[in-house]
Parts: structure tokens; C-alpha cells; sequence
């Protein structure tokens, strides 16, 4: 029978866009950027989230790790931090205490966005990165455990995460990945030695969507019960993951839901169960088996099928995400604050809102979505895209001397040559340059100009190189080269 429990407590809060209409689509037009958003509604969700949820749940974990020796893991978004800092430091100031009190943090994706579904994994990494410099900066802990958005994972997440320095990660405890083992057990990435914690999601499920169903057979459920049912559980460890706002926002005060949070620790210590952290849990336990996730087999802890469909799952989710994600190698040139605006469109939620779903999986959707149809919400979200969308590529071509040699195109935008790839106008230099026999006839055909024009957005710079190839034929290469050269010193100078 289990031992140990861990608990881990994701908290996240998106930065809402207002819904796409004629009167703020007029403001958008006078004041910017900034005014997409709806300033007001954020903080008004928050404040009342942080009385209800963020205050009163911290302040119990906080006593009973000092009365029981109860510890949690926390994962915050940094929009969350960022949102706390601006109106409720007292929220930070109580998970310090936490911390203090023995609680530790994970690195989760900084805006709780949809990176982990990108063809590439850079910007997945780079925003992990960001919140775990964030987590050590505000509450002074270094993440050892990564979280990426939801629970998302494959082994080639796994891969990136310990690339990244991790030791290990988390994801759900899905039969179609498990089979016949127990999620209540350390596993071990196949792809590397990460550790792999996987989510008892029936018994955080008894907590975070059952709680105050009284058609439940075991409604109701008291704090003695579910200590019970965790010292049964065979295994090493039981790890229960929920949403933080399961305490006082998503389920009411009203159903005694404070009250379970602040009777569970002396309930477990009464059934001889231990709360760790999930660092002391990397440490003290070893992994029984490794576990094999592949893409096609991408793990979530969302829905009943718990892989990506809740965000991609529907053609009108698909295309959204492939028009943002398009815009990566831009923003990214450009810097802030076009890269900080596209970021917080890449929020999941707003890709949550368009799912299609029915059953009582679309029921969730629509519990969380302000939209009443899954049509309205991509509307609303792509017709703001579509005038980001713009107003990006607009500012890009006109310092495109400038951003265009800062461009670094995803894998399927690169230019292949002799089984070499091009993902920046750098790397093209140096594969003409190594290859100029085969680069010759790619230039002479006009297919290195195509892609110059087509995906770097430089009519000037592919016209160039058109004019000294036709000028230089026997030296295609050489011209190209040149015309490069000229070009990037001009930007230089």
C-alpha cells in the first residue's frame, strides 16, 4: 500500500482578449496593441479568485505543513505572477511563506500556451526556461521538475526537458500509455533518464469535478475517506494533481471544500501516509519501469482522451493554431513587444474555447469558455489575430533589412540542399557557399530566390540575386554570394 502522496497544485490564470466587436475593434484601432485585452475583467477574476481560492488555500497549506508537515508542489504561470504582482502580492507573499514551510515549485510553460503542440520544441524551451528563472527570482527555489502546458507529453518532450537540466517531469497516468501498471509508481522516459510522475487521475478527478456531485455514489466525500482510499492504493506514491482554483472557485466554500483541504494532512498521517514534494520524491524513490509516449501518442490530462484534442482536436482549433504558430520566426526577429503580445495570444485557453467537443467532456469546455459556440470563439480569437497577424508583417517589411537576417525558420520552412538545411538567410550564405556546384543550378531555376521572397518577405534581396545570377550565369553561386555579402553590410553599416 502507498506511503507517500504527493500533491501538486497548477495555478494559472490567462490574460483575457476582449471579444472581437465593432466598439473594440474601434479602440484597438486608436490606442494599440494593449487594447485587445480586457484589463478590467482579468483583474476582477483575479481579485475574487485570490479571496475565494489563492488566499484562504495557501493560508491552510502554509498552517498544516507547520501543525502535520503537509508539503505541495505548486506550478504557477508567470502570467499568473505577473497578475499577482499587479493586484495581489499577498498571493505571492503566502506561497513564499509555503515554500518556507517546505513546499516546492515545478517550471511550467511561462504563458501557459500552446508551444508543446509546435512542430518545434524552441519556444516550448524558451518559455520553461523563463519560468524557471521566474520561480527562482520571486520565491527563490529552483525548479527540478518541469510541467509543461497541461500535462503535455512525449519522448520528445521528455528529451528537451532533459536536455534542459531536468530531472524529472509530469504527465497523466493514461491506461493507453500505462497499460496494465499502476500510475501510483516513478516511471522513467524512454528517450532519456528523466523520471516520469504519473497523475492518479481518478483520485484528483474525486476532488477536482466530483467533489459537490451529490448524484456521486460516494458523495459525499470527507478528508477521512479520501486518506483512506490513498493509504489503499498500492504503489510507492500517489500523485494527485488539480487545478489550485479547485479550492473556493471552481468548487464553492459552500461545499466544504476548505474544509477537506484542512482535515486531508491529519487525515493522512492518521492512515501513516507521508506528503513529499515531488524533489524529495525524485530522490527518495526510483523508477520501476520506463514509459514510451510517442508524438502520434502525445499525452494530456485534458478530457476523456486525454492527448491534444482539446486544443487541436477540431479543423477550426487546426487552424488557428497554424496561423499562429506561423507567425513565430517574426515575432521573434522583431522582439518585444511584438514577441510579448504573441506569446499571450498563444494562452491555451483561447484555444480551448474553440473546441467542438460534446458529452461531458464539451461540458467542461463550456463551463470555462465565455463563447456560447466553438465558431464564435475562434471568430472573435482569429479576427484579432488576422489584425496582429497584419500589423506584424507590416512592421517587419518595413525594417525587413534589419529583421530579416534575425529570422530562424521552423523545420518545415527550411531550404534543403545536398541533404544540408537553410533555416536563416546565415545558414543559406554558408550553404551556397559549401556547395556551390548543386547551389548554382538552385539559383539559376530561381528556387533559392522563391524562397527568399516567399518566406523572408524580401522582394528586393531575391531580385537581386535574380539580376547577378542572369548577369553571372557560369558563376551563379559566387554572384548570389556577393549580392548577400551587400546586403548584410549594408544592414551592419
Amino acid at each position: 500500500m502507498a506511503k507517500y502522496v504527493a500533491f501538486m497544485f497548477k495555478i494559472h490564470q490567462p490574460v483575457r482578449l476582449k471579444p472581437f466587436t465593432a466598439f473594440n475593434l474601434s479602440n484597438y484601432v486608436k490606442y494599440g496593441l494593449e487594447d485587445m485585452y480586457d484589463h478590467p475583467l482579468n483583474r476582477d477574476v483575479f481579485i475574487r479568485a485570490s479571496r475565494k481560492c489563492y488566499i484562504p488555500a495557501t493560508r491552510i497549506v502554509v498552517e498544516e505543513a507547520g501543525n502535520t508537515g503537509f508539503k505541495a508542489t505548486f506550478s504557477v504561470s508567470g502570467v499568473w505572477v505577473e497578475a499577482a504582482l499587479r493586484y495581489c502580492r499577498d498571493a505571492i507573499d503566502l506561497l513564499r511563506k509555503a515554500v518556507d514551510a517546505g513546499c516546492c515549485f515545478t517550471a511550467q510553460t511561462y504563458y501557459h500556451n500552446v508551444s508543446p503542440m509546435f512542430q518545434s520544441l524552441d519556444e516550448m524551451a524558451e518559455q520553461i526556461d523563463m519560468n524557471r528563472r521566474m520561480v527562482e527570482d520571486v520565491f527563490n527555489v529552483k525548479p527540478e521538475v518541469a510541467d509543461t502546458t497541461e500535462f503535455i507529453y512525449n519522448n520528445d518532450i521528455g528529451l528537451k526537458l532533459w536536455s534542459m537540466g531536468f530531472k524529472a517531469a509530469v504527465t497523466e497516468g493514461a491506461e493507453r500509455i500505462l497499460k496494465w501498471r499502476s500510475p501510483n509508481y516513478i516511471y522513467q522516459s524512454c528517450s532519456s533518464n528523466l523520471k516520469i510522475f504519473t497523475r492518479n487521475y481518478r483520485l484528483s478527478d474525486d476532488v477536482a469535478f466530483r467533489f459537490s456531485n451529490r448524484l456521486w455514489d460516494q458523495y459525499p466525500l470527507t478528508a477521512d475517506k479520501y486518506a483512506y482510499w490513498i493509504a489503499k492504493s498500492p504503489g510507492d506514491l500517489v500523485f494527485i494533481a488539480v487545478d489550485y482554483e479547485t479550492f473556493g472557485e471552481h468548487q464553492w466554500p459552500e461545499t466544504g471544500i476548505m474544509d477537506f483541504l484542512r482535515y486531508l494532512p491529519r487525515k493522512l498521517r492518521e492512515n501513516g501516509v507521508e506528503a513529499l514534494t515531488l524533489t524529495e520524491a525524485i530522490d527518495l524513490l526510483r523508477p520501476v519501469d520506463t514509459i514510451d509516449v510517442p508524438p502520434q501518442h502525445t499525452l494530456s490530462w485534458a478530457d476523456a482522451e486525454k492527448d491534444l484534442t482539446a486544443w487541436i482536436g477540431s479543423p477550426l482549433q487546426a487552424k488557428a493554431l497554424q496561423i499562429y504558430e506561423y507567425l513565430e520566426p517574426y515575432v521573434k526577429a522583431m522582439g518585444n513587444p511584438y514577441l510579448k503580445h504573441w506569446r499571450y495570444m498563444g494562452v491555451s485557453d483561447n484555444f480551448y474555447y474553440i473546441s467542438s467537443k460534446h458529452g461531458s467532456s464539451g461540458e467542461v469546455h463550456m463551463y470555462f469558455s465565455p463563447f456560447k459556440r466553438d465558431v464564435d470563439a475562434y471568430t472573435s480569437f482569429t479576427s484579432w489575430l488576422t489584425l496582429f497577424y497584419r500589423e506584424v508583417i507590416e512592421k517587419y517589411v518595413e525594417g525587413i533589412a534589419e529583421y530579416a537576417w534575425r529570422v530562424n525558420l521552423p523545420k518545415n520552412l527550411s531550404y534543403k540542399l545536398n541533404n544540408t538545411e537553410a533555416r536563416s538567410l546565415n545558414d543559406l550564405y554558408q550553404i551556397i557557399k559549401s556547395h556551390s556546384g548543386k547551389a548554382s543550378q538552385h539559383l539559376i531555376d530561381g528556387n533559392i530566390q522563391k524562397w527568399i521572397r516567399e518566406v523572408f518577405l524580401w522582394s528586393d534581396l531575391a531580385s537581386s540575386i535574380d539580376d547577378e545570377v542572369r548577369r553571372n550565369t557560369d558563376k551563379a553561386a559566387e554572384a548570389a554570394l556577393k549580392t548577400l555579402e551587400k546586403f548584410k553590410a549594408s544592414f551592419v553599416a
